[in-house]
């Protein structure tokens, strides 16, 4: 018998059996990664269908890439992407797609000037309305009010009567938040200049006889339905005012969410009492009634700057509305939507500590990772956070696996991330051919790093597991939430958490000591209290001194910073948790 062609044999028609799984294209794969709501696979398999095509359908290709990172929440790797791409190679409406996409890239990273510059001359009539849109917003952006208002006011005529209502809309609440310029504007268009003077007329309180005027001099003015809000005494229109030199917290002191209001009301006042007789004075307004109650309660108070709302939902509705007084919020916007000018979003975002411990690894030189995540939107969140994190300092993410929270047993997820199948069939092959391999399975040997998007109740699970598959001194991270359980369950586990909750001595160690009776006794309360501390104290320094993008604040909760989403993020230090009693590896490492 022939062994070498019967195995050759063998290996073609395995060969033969395996075609149909590879002729899917990456193009397809691309369609149904981005299907799914996984974008930045899409994205790698774009890119790889545009390497293997040429002309116009490989530039269509490297387009759909950058789509797909702007759908990942990873607006900075589209330059880059499109920079590849020679103006000379694409045409007319690829050419408009590729300025549209930087354009609106650069826009999201706060770059108002460089979105402008992007945006191309013209656009064809299916591109228009997405181009004038983003011109609009860079120019608001930037000032230009009378150029922002010219590019709505012309995006006008592109659009259905719903669609022309929504964008009529948007740009009144631009003009609400913008710095108006003084005099008669327009440039000769009547459209322009009568949504300019009404807001003029707004932003000054006029009285009802100039509203009439305005009305009369520009019939048929789009602007003519702003006019019954203002007609009334108690209008929502008018834009941010100086207000007094208070600061009003606006939390939801009933509902679901009120022990976390009262933990962020104690933070708050006890920075307010340790802040000294010239600071100032602290009210709180329930927005469990209604956030337009509780702002108007607020500006009653004398307050001249807002600190809050909590809930998510109601961060969202400010941001969508003109704003009454300077805001910090006490929570973040979706990704990828920018606040308003005078509201900066501040919050207790996981994806902070999930940031931090990539760069911690990457710092460790620690570049090759695995991620087991919860699935949802939280478990996601941070396993993002970490993945983008990583890939910026250079490193990488070889394997992920998602667990539903309900999960007890994490084996066959650990057993799949660690390789250890593979491990464990390559042991009994070697018995089979009379080599004694070890009997115990060893994870792969090519990761650094790995992260647990966990809270605490799986956290206590995962980890003894991990160990016990003889992980236990490969680099391991989780968020703050999965702390809570504890050193003794968790020691040896690496977390970033707030310094309030990490520091065991100096001066945030002796506040402590300090505040102790008002502190709350829960972890989680505990960082709460601290978000309270900061926010009252960030809001001081906002009417004192201002903040400046980039400039780095120390709090309790972290060294805080202004980054590119114009939202406040923290920056955290990781350690290490020692249980009470340190054991080996139940694995035997």
């Amino acid at each position: 018998m022939n062994t070498a062609f019967h195995r050759a044999a063998l290996l073609a028609l395995l060969l033969h059996a395996s075609l149909p799984a590879l002729a899917e294209s990456p193009a397809a794969a691309a369609e149904a990664a981005a299907a799914s709501g996984d974008y930045r696979e899409a994205a790698r398999l774009y890119q790889e269908a545009a390497s293997q095509a040429k002309g116009g359908a490989s530039a269509d290709y490297s387009l759909a890439a950058a789509e797909a990172l702007m759908a990942a929440g990873s607006p900075a790797g589209v330059d880059p992407l499109l920079q590849k791409l020679p103006p000379a190679s694409l045409d007319g409406r690829q050419f408009q797609r590729a300025g549209l996409l930087r354009a609106r890239a650069r826009l999201l990273q706060g770059d108002a000037r460089g979105a402008l510059q992007a945006l191309p001359a013209s656009f064809d009539a299916p591109l228009a309305a997405e181009g004038l849109a983003l011109r609009a917003q860079a120019q608001f952006a930037i000032g230009d009010v009378v150029g922002g208002t010219a590019s709505r006011v012309a995006r006008d005529s592109l659009l259905s009567a719903e669609a022309r209502e929504a964008n009529q809309q948007a740009l009144w609440a631009e003009l609400s938040r913008a710095t108006l310029p003084e005099g008669e504007v327009g440039g000769g268009n009547p459209l322009v200049g009568g949504w300019i003077e009404l807001a003029q007329l707004a932003r000054g309180g006029a009285p009802l006889v100039a509203l009439e005027a305005w009305q009369a001099n520009h019939p048929g003015h789009p602007g003519q339905s702003q006019l019954p809000a203002l007609f009334l005494p108690d209008s929502p229109v008018p834009p941010p005012v100086a207000g007094g030199r208070d600061f009003a917290l606006l939390l939801p002191l009933s509902g679901p969410l009120a022990s976390a209001a009262q933990a962020v009301r104690a933070g708050a006042e006890a920075a307010r009492q340790r802040a000294g007789a010239e600071a100032p004075a602290l009210s709180v307004q329930d927005t469990a009634p209604g956030l337009e109650a509780a702002q108007q309660a607020a500006i009653a108070a004398g307050a001249g700057l807002l600190i809050g709302p909590l809930r998510k939902e109601d961060v969202a509705t400010l941001a969508s509305s003109p704003l009454r007084l300077p805001t910090l919020a006490l929570n973040y916007l979706d990704a990828g939507r920018s606040p308003p000018t005078g509201l900066t979003p501040f919050g207790l975002a996981p994806e902070d500590e999930a940031r931090a411990a990539a760069e911690d690894a990457a710092s460790a030189g620690q570049l090759r990772a695995l991620i087991l995540s919860q699935q949802g939107d939280w478990g996601e969140r941070v396993a993002q956070a970490f993945r983008s994190q990583l890939e910026a300092r250079g490193g990488r993410v070889l394997a992920e696996a998602r667990f539903a929270p309900s999960t007890v047993d994490f084996s066959a997820s650990l057993k799949q991330l660690l390789a250890l199948e593979a491990s464990e069939q390559r042991a009994k092959q070697l018995a089979t051919i009379g080599i004694r391999a070890e009997s115990a399975a060893r994870p792969r040997g090519d990761i650094d790093v790995i992260f647990i998007g966990a809270r605490a109740a799986q956290a206590k699970l995962i980890w003894p597991q991990l160990r016990y598959f003889r992980a236990g001194r490969i680099a391991t991270y989780a968020p703050a939430a999965a702390a809570d359980a504890g050193p003794a369950d968790l020691g040896g586990l690496r977390v970033c958490d707030a310094p309030w909750r990490l520091e065991t001595t100096g001066p945030l160690a002796d506040l402590r000591g300090t505040l102790a009776t008002v502190n709350p006794r829960s972890p989680d309360a505990q960082r709460l209290f601290a978000l309270g501390y900061d926010a009252y104290n960030l809001a001081w320094r906002m009417r004192s001194e201002g903040l400046d993008p980039g400039s780095a604040v120390p709090g309790l909760t972290g060294e805080l910073v202004i980054e590119a989403d114009a939202a406040l993020h923290r920056r955290l230090s990781c350690t290490t948790l020692v249980a009470p009693n340190p054991v080996g590896d139940e694995g035997g490492e």
